[in-house]
């Protein structure tokens, strides 16, 4: 292939071989820049929380996905494996065949369950101002003036997005709130639970571009609160992540969103196809089952 046009991290000459040396691969891989869930929710620690914000969480559903969410992947592994997707039939395509990413990995790799409510359903993409109005009172209790000041200001109307850095600001630490006599009210305690969750929706299940912007669309999965462990999770992350994937493998696409860890983590998924790529990574250690 001739030497490559763009400088590889080390880490990357392991994956060459399999990945840059076929005939259709003309170029070496290219580093993709990525949204990281890992750093994110490292700044809003569950451990923080006091006991009944974090069993609400714990039954949520989605549990399991911020456990994992903390763990760093190799940018140069899944560099190389977006480069192989293939956005019109959702698999990578490798000379041996085609390979795709089914709702059965994110029950197995991230422990999301894939049987449940369709998370798209009787989802609006656009809400009116009305229906904003009442999730944010009836999740947050805030009113229109504290929801109109939330709003990600735009040049000439407010974007229907909130900063994840000013909700984590007002919810995190319910720990040191409550104290040892459980100050928080019942209301407190389920507003940081839906505060938490769609922080996590927006760092974790769905994230995107928007870096640190949560879309306000996403209240519509939370209300109620009791219902959110009914959706099937993993289906909708593997959605979103093939969506992104799709994006990403773009001619002169340079960024790549979406759960990274259901492709990487502990490389799982790629080792559990790929054992020749362990050869050289010290962090891994298999069951001999």
């Amino acid at each position: 292939m001739g030497k490559p046009k763009v400088k590889l991290k080390t880490t990357a000459k392991i994956y060459l071989d399999m990945i840059a040396r076929g005939p259709d691969h003309k170029n070496a891989t290219c580093l993709f820049r990525h949204q990281s869930s890992y750093a994110k929710m490292k700044k809003w620690p569950l451990k923080g929380e006091c006991p009944r914000v974090r069993e609400i969480i714990e039954n949520s559903g989605l549990y399991a996905a911020v456990e994992n969410s903390v763990i760093a992947y190799d940018n140069a592994a899944v560099s190389c494996f977006c480069e192989r997707y293939y956005g019109e039939v959702d698999t990578f395509q490798f000379p041996f065949g085609e390979m795709a990413l089914i709702p059965e990995d994110a029950r197995q790799i991230l422990g999301l369950q894939v049987e449940g409510k369709y998370t798209g359903d009787k989802f609006k993409k656009i809400l009116d101002w009305d229906k904003i109005y009442a999730l944010t009172k009836k999740l947050f209790g805030w009113d229109k003036d504290t929801t109109f000041g939330l709003f990600v200001k735009g040049k000439k109307y407010p974007k229907r997005e909130f900063k994840l850095k000013t909700i984590r600001k007002m919810y995190a630490g319910s720990l040191e709130r409550d104290g040892v006599n459980q100050l928080l009210s019942v209301f407190e305690v389920r507003v940081t639970a839906a505060a938490y969750l769609l922080y996590v929706l927006g760092s974790v299940i769905f994230p995107d571009s928007k870096r640190n912007r949560v879309s306000v669309n996403l209240l519509q999965l939370l209300d109620p609160l009791e219902e959110v462990s009914r959706y099937s999770w993993g289906t909708a992350i593997i959605a979103h992540l093939n969506a992104e994937l799709a994006k990403a493998s773009r001619e002169r696409t340079s960024q790549m969103n979406g759960n990274l860890a259901l492709l990487r983590l502990n490389f799982v998924w790629i080792y559990k196809h790929f054992p020749s790529l362990i050869k050289g990574d010290e962090d891994v250690e298999f069951e001999p089952t």
